[in-house]
């Protein structure tokens, strides 16, 4: 791979966010749990009067392997509170945990994956388009990653510098970096939190809670791959604790490759070139001038080695990833506590984006005849598979103090975090630099992106006695953040004229640094008035240096009828400042016959505003018999000015409904056409004059009526499709759901069964979608848009699981259904079909579904652990081999009958993914 230029060398701080972490945590149950009520009692325990401290040196939990799985191995929580000891069954907000046995029973290829398959309310993406295939994401109650908070040990988590373009803006952690090995759990908080871990907790929090063991660890090996191919991934981990009952330090280590997955269909190109014969008779009658250029000068495709199957675009990257973490801490004689947590990461990424066919870099002519359609004056004369890959660094290092002053416990931490990504485009050319000198480099150096975050924070708190039936609990501190955000450019090939072909590289004119800083002071007071009822109060002021202030808070409350019955709620705001990424990202995306340009969303209008938002949840917790845990909570979440991102259509490829097919019979795809900018459902009779100008003064086209007009910075080539999008924020939504827990533990003489049910119900309403500033004439987001941000998720989830303990086997069978999803696209040139397809009417505009139906998938896993040492485990996820649903049989049908189909049948967008089945084996040593 080609190396970059040298860039400023790297600066290491330190920092920390706002929440610190409970004391003395045991290690969870072999099941997802919100368990009974149980006391924390372990020798060196901080006092309750304490704040939840980061670390506890003195406490070490025995392996999650060497308990009894039952509903009681799990006590205290340190999510959705400050007050230290509370018991989970005890929580006044709906709090789920993940043990670090049941992250290990499945074949998921890295944490983030594992958690969404345990807790149904958060969903993670499984393909992506160009870079954000390389960090997918994953979210709470159908928002954005954007809108969950991740802490580790209770501190905040520093987040990816590449950038979702591709998505929903996501900027989010990569949990990737965080190996398995050294969680002794997750608590997943469904419920805004913005009030008490300020901006970014709006649909709830996320909190790792590492592994703190003084002695012993653990060796790992895995691997797994699809039943019907690709895929392969050999994992290893481990883990060492050293210490004593002073201090420890535990360290893990994890190293994964991944190989990638292949599935797709053959496209019309490919189809064509199968049967020249007939795709000339067909073109020569309807005069598609694209196809007869395909026979013409693309007949070397035939001897690529992947026809007719040439385009991978869409499918999962291959990936080398090394973690490693450590987690610490030291109790100083004078009653000072020392903890520090870092980790270090690096990942390699590459995924293939769309093929190329021979003639699209327009030739060069070497002999000056002014014939460029000899295969001699193409570089790649049997095309090519341009691929986007990065090489990232990641890493962080918190480090804080705490004690006693005076009955006040007090924590100070801080920390720092850096995330950069080297981008290339390799395996590709420059159609520009070809054209003009008759040669390119393959290989691109396209720029970095980096994004760092720099927390530190200060907090106190105090029982006081103020004659309730328990002591008042207060907490109050203050914080620190300050993020910085930068792409630097490229190479100048990568960006020359049009760029490397697939991914042009950052031109220098596009790229910057820069900062933002914001302070925070909070305070949070927890009381009991009476024996049965909980009151926690908190609120939180935040001021930005570049989104202004804002005072946010939440109170929250439990009353507890009896003790197998407890009803709570919660009413908060938040406030969500728009991302980095947000702010400042633009670039162009391109496509072998498209490009979209990406504007700053400083840049458009006034520039980007804060998100607010409104949540409110009722719960039910019910202990109706000895080991059982019933858990109902209703929610809903109001955001207002949330920040989207929206596109407008300018131009279009010529098909049979466009201006050129509806007027003269015939048409070529690889000509612009004026799209459907007015959100119709039909394409226009004429180009926006309004976004013909914006792209004219952007540089992107030279003339607003007219794309294939010589000049600009697009491919010359790539015009057929044409689009403009930035962030703002003129959507307002609303988020409303349930959900519901059970856990349920079955004794026997021979063994036990952990049962579990889990499931969340959501729906997503589109309450405002206004018009962009300057473009108020042109509807940034169309009816359909709106139908697809409500409808573009499972509509529900549940899991149903049993786990079987029996001597030295264990055996767990899951059941994971996902609920119907889907998105609409123009009935206009599929009107014959509409008897057979399901239509929906839109503003207007007639459009049909495509829906992905309900999915339920079955896994298994199961283990033996011959003695304490060793333990074999083999199981599947998705065993009967089930595939989402593809395009309607009537479009996809039509389209390959006239030479129009895409590569890929299967509809994307479902966090089921359309690989199969996978079946994974992995050993464990302990020692």
């Amino acid at each position: 791979m080609r190396s970059r230029p040298t860039r400023r060398p790297l600066a290491l701080a330190v920092a920390t966010s706002l929440r610190p972490s409970s004391a003395g945590l045991r290690s969870l149950s072999s099941v997802l749990l919100l368990a009974t009520a149980a006391q924390l009692a372990q020798a060196g325990e901080t006092p309750a009067a304490e704040i939840p401290p980061a670390e506890t040196p003195v406490a070490v939990a025995p392996a999650a392997e060497d308990q009894a799985k039952t509903l009681d191995a799990v006590s205290v929580i340190s999510t959705g509170t400050r007050k230290a000891n509370m018991a989970v069954s005890d929580s006044p907000a709906p709090i789920q945990l993940v043990s670090a046995e049941l992250l290990r029973k499945s074949a998921a290829p890295d944490l983030q994956n594992a958690i969404a398959n345990q807790v149904p309310s958060y969903n993670a993406s499984q393909v992506g388009g160009d870079m954000a295939s390389q960090t997918l994401n994953a979210a709470l109650r159908g928002l954005t990653a954007n809108h969950t908070l991740i802490l580790v040990n209770g501190k905040r988590r520093h987040v990816t510098s590449n950038f979702g373009v591709a998505g929903n803006g996501e900027m989010a952690t990569d949990l990737s970096y965080i190996p398995q090995s050294a969680i002794d759990h997750v608590e997943v908080l469904t419920d805004g939190a913005a009030a008490l871990y300020g901006s970014d907790a709006i649909a709830g929090v996320i909190n790792i809670i590492l592994k703190k063991d003084a002695s012993g660890g653990e060796l790992n090996a895995g691997y797994a791959g699809y039943s019907d191919g690709g895929g392969g991934t050999d994992s290893w981990g481990a883990n060492l604790g050293l210490g004593n009952e002073t201090g420890f330090v535990n360290i893990s280590l994890e190293v994964e490759n991944r190989k990638s997955v292949y599935r797709f269909s053959n496209p019309s190109y490919a189809n064509c070139l199968l049967d020249i014969a007939a795709c000339q008779a067909y073109a020569t009658a309807n005069g598609r001038g694209d196809l007869l250029s395909r026979i013409a000068n693309d007949q070397g495709a035939i001897l690529n080695s992947r026809f007719p199957a040439l385009n991978g675009w869409l499918n999962p990257p291959q990936v080398h990833r090394q973690a490693l973490l450590f987690n610490s801490g030291y109790s100083f004689e004078n009653g000072i506590d020392f903890y520090a947590v870092g980790s270090y990461g690096k990942k390699k990424a590459q995924s293939e984006e769309n093929y190329r066919r021979p003639s699209q870099d327009g030739g060069h002519d070497f002999n000056g005849d002014g014939d460029v359609s000899d295969p001699g004056e193409h570089k790649y004369p049997y095309g090519f598979n341009p691929s986007e890959a990065s090489e990232e660094e990641d890493y962080e290092l918190t480090l804080g103090l705490k004690g006693d002053l005076a009955g006040w416990a007090w924590d100070a931490s801080t920390s720092y975090g850096r995330n950069e990504m080297d981008v290339y485009t390799l395996n590709s050319m420059n159609f520009s630099l070809w054209n003009d000198f008759g040669a390119s480099p393959e290989d691109f150096y396209d720029g970095t992106f980096y994004s760092t975050q720099w927390t530190t924070d200060l907090s106190v708190s105090k029982d006081f006695d103020v004659g309730l039936s328990t002591p008042l609990f207060f907490n109050a501190g203050v914080e620190y953040r300050r993020d910085e955000y930068g792409i630097e450019p490229g190479e100048p090939a990568s960006y020359y004229g049009a760029g490397a072909s697939s991914f042009p590289g950052y031109n220098p004119l596009g790229t910057g640094d820069y900062s933002r800083h914001n302070y925070a002071v909070f305070a949070d007071v927890v009381l009991n008035p009476t024996e049965n009822w909980l009151v926690d109060l908190a609120g939180r002021y935040e001021d930005y240096s570049d989104f202004g202030s804002k005072s946010v808070g939440k109170i929250t409350t439990r009353y507890d009828f009896t003790d197998t019955f407890a009803v709570r709620g919660t009413y908060s705001t938040g406030f969500r400042a728009p991302n980095m990424g947000e702010n400042y990202y633009s670039a162009i995306q391109v496509s072998p016959v498209g490009a979209t340009a990406t504007l700053a969303g400083a840049t458009v209008g006034n520039g980007l505003k804060p998100e607010t938002s409104e949540n409110i949840s009722l719960g039910l917790v019910f202990n109706p018999i000895q080991n059982l845990t019933m858990t109902l909570d209703a929610y809903q979440i109001k955001i207002e000015d949330r920040t989207y991102i929206g596109s407008f259509a300018y131009s279009t490829a010529q098909a049979a409904d466009t201006l050129t097919g509806r007027t003269t019979g015939s048409w070529n795809a690889d000509l612009p056409d004026p799209a459907d900018t007015d959100g119709d459902g039909v394409p226009d009779d004429s180009y926006n004059q309004i976004l013909g100008d914006a792209l004219v003064a952007g540089g992107f086209i030279s003339d607003p009526m007219d794309p294939s007009a010589p000049g600009g910075s697009f491919d010359q080539t790539a015009r057929a499709n044409i689009n403009m999008s930035f962030f703002s924020n003129v959507l307002d939504t609303k988020s409303t759901g349930v959900d519901l827990v059970t856990n349920y533990m079955s004794e026997f003489a021979w063994g036990s069964i952990d049962w579990l049910l889990a499931a969340n119900y959501n729906e997503t309403e589109v309450t405002r979608a206004g018009r962009a500033p300057g473009f108020e004439t042109i509807p940034l987001f169309t009816a359909a848009n709106v139908s697809d941000i409500e409808h573009n998720s499972p509509k529900y989830r549940v899991n149903l699981a049993a786990t079987v303990n029996w001597d030295k086997f264990s055996l767990t069978l899951r059941e994971s259904i996902y609920g119907p999803q889907y998105t609409v696209a123009s009935l206009s040139g599929y009107e014959q079909f509409a008897d057979q397809l399901d239509t929906v009417t839109l503003d207007g505009g007639a459009y049909y579904k495509q829906e992905i139906g309900t999915m339920a998938l079955t896994g298994f896993d199961l283990s033996f652990k011959p003695n304490d040492a060793w333990t074999l485990a083999v199981g599947g996820d998705n065993i009967f081999n089930e595939y989402p649903d593809k395009i309607p049989s009537p479009v996809w049908d039509y389209d390959v009958a006239n030479y129009q189909n895409g590569n890929n049948e299967y509809l994307t967008g479902s966090p089921v993914g359309y690989f199969g089945a996978r079946y994974y084996a992995k050993l464990t040593y302990r020692f």
